[in-house]
């Protein structure tokens, strides 16, 4: 077996170690550049196998308070019973493109997905691609102007992996339930090759149009601005992202 970052340099066994990286890809990334774990030069290779994924230090501000105050409001968050930090900054960009929604549409339509991938990544293509091909579906058929979002990444070693915690804010004049939008979601995430899946939410989705269903809605997304499972990462990668609907004027 060939041991990480060892040189060869016969020109038959370069064959043999350049055949093993491509025969080791995700079949369900067929475009994935291998420049990044395979050098190959006219004497030797460079080979990088099983790369740890290093966690990356997050220097937000972080709170185990059981509400939080935002625009003038008072929400609950989810904090483990005062054992789990959350980020601060987080918990403000999902509050924001939430109460954003609530301006532009009488009911908002809020949908809990979880995105679960067969490896680790360095970057997060994969959930800008999801995004791009569901959008396009979403738009198509139902005509939204707006889209708004939230995405966690997580990672909790070989155990879950890495995974996507997701939400979606969408007017809810135009959708009233997830059956229908979750073969879009399936359609856009899943490969044909496998290993990508959805995982299982219970009560996936809520229509908000009361305070009562808004505080709801709020301790449920909390729970993506949770510390655990972040910064597993490269420097320059993201943890989160969420979309830019912007104010009312």
């Amino acid at each position: 077996m060939l041991e990480p970052d060892r040189l060869i340099n016969t020109s038959e066994e370069d064959e043999k170690a350049r055949l093993l990286i491509i025969s080791s890809l995700s079949p369900t990334n067929p475009n994935q550049d291998i420049r990044g774990d395979c050098r190959c030069a006219k004497s030797s290779v460079k080979i990088t196998i099983n790369r740890k994924i290093k966690r990356t230090t997050n220097r937000k501000k972080k709170t185990t308070a059981n509400t939080i105050i935002h625009n003038g409001n008072e929400y609950g968050i989810n904090n483990g019973n005062d054992k789990c930090d959350l980020y601060v900054p987080i918990l403000d960009r999902i509050i924001d493109q939430f109460e954003i929604a609530q301006q532009k549409w009488a009911r908002v339509f809020v949908l809990r997905i979880e995105l679960h991938m067969p490896h680790p990544t360095q970057d997060n293509k994969c959930i800008t691609g999801f995004n791009k091909r569901l959008f396009q579906r979403l738009k198509r058929e139902y005509e939204f102007k707006d889209i708004g979002f939230t995405w966690a990444r997580e990672y909790h070693g070989l155990g879950k992996g890495q995974h996507y915690h997701y939400a979606l804010f969408l007017d809810g004049n135009k959708i009233r339930h997830s059956s229908r939008i979750n073969g879009f979601i399936r359609a856009s995430w899943e490969r044909p090759m496998g290993g990508y899946s959805l995982g299982y939410i219970k009560r996936p989705f809520y229509l908000v149009d009361s305070e009562d269903v808004a505080q709801k809605v709020i301790y449920r997304l909390s729970y993506l601005a949770k510390t655990r499972g972040k910064g597993h990462r490269p420097a320059q990668t993201k943890d989160f992202q969420c979309s830019r609907m912007k104010h009312l004027s």
